[in-house]
């Protein structure tokens, strides 16, 4: 009985990801954004380019797989507040990002880390992957399709992050890229 109990109280370790997911193939690049903070469960993430289209959402604990074509994009992520990202991609490599929020004062501020080498947020990438629920963005329902709120909101939107990256130090515009070079193999996934 009371090796049932204890089983009961033991957390379970969190859900095992297919590593294979990550993988990109030889044509294309694939970016991989992560939500995994508890305190976000309810929080939803909108990635979007500067036509205004929508790229990706991203809710829930989740890992969520973005096929791309190699090349440079600029997008924004929308969520307590807005971000602008510089990528650029190449075939064969995965890229990964971070949303989640910070405490600020008496309310929340969402953030992006991007996984550079070199970072820390490189180290911790197995972590944030732990417990995410892997899905794929052709399953997404917004992408490609203009965003579903005031043109006036998004443009605010757009012009807030603009100016802010515009107003930001180099140190702070690197933040907020990623180069070629921080992209995956499918040799380095496998340490994930």
């Amino acid at each position: 009985m009371l090796i049932a109990l204890v089983a009961l109280a033991s957390p379970h370790p969190a859900a095992a990801y297919d590593k294979s997911a990550f993988v990109a193939s030889r044509e294309e690049a694939l970016v991989v954004v992560i939500q995994n903070l508890r305190e976000d469960r309810a929080m939803s993430y909108l990635i979007f380019d500067p036509e205004k289209k929508c790229v990706a959402e991203v809710g829930g604990r989740q890992a969520l797989v973005v096929p791309m074509k190699p090349g440079q994009y600029m997008f924004y992520v929308a969520g307590y507040n807005v971000h602008r990202i510089d990528l650029d991609l190449e075939a064969g490599r995965t890229y990964f990002i971070r949303f989640h929020s910070v405490e600020k004062l008496a309310t929340r501020v969402s953030d992006v880390t991007l996984v550079q080498r070199g970072a820390q947020s490189y180290k911790q990438l197995k972590n944030w992957l732990g417990g995410a629920t892997v899905t794929h963005a052709i399953d997404d329902r917004c992408r490609g399709k203009p965003l579903q709120e005031r043109p006036k909101r998004t443009q605010k939107r757009i012009n807030e992050a603009n100016a802010n990256w515009k107003n930001g130090d180099e140190l702070y515009r690197f933040k907020y890229k990623l180069l070629k070079e921080d992209g995956l193999t499918a040799q380095e996934i496998d340490w994930l």
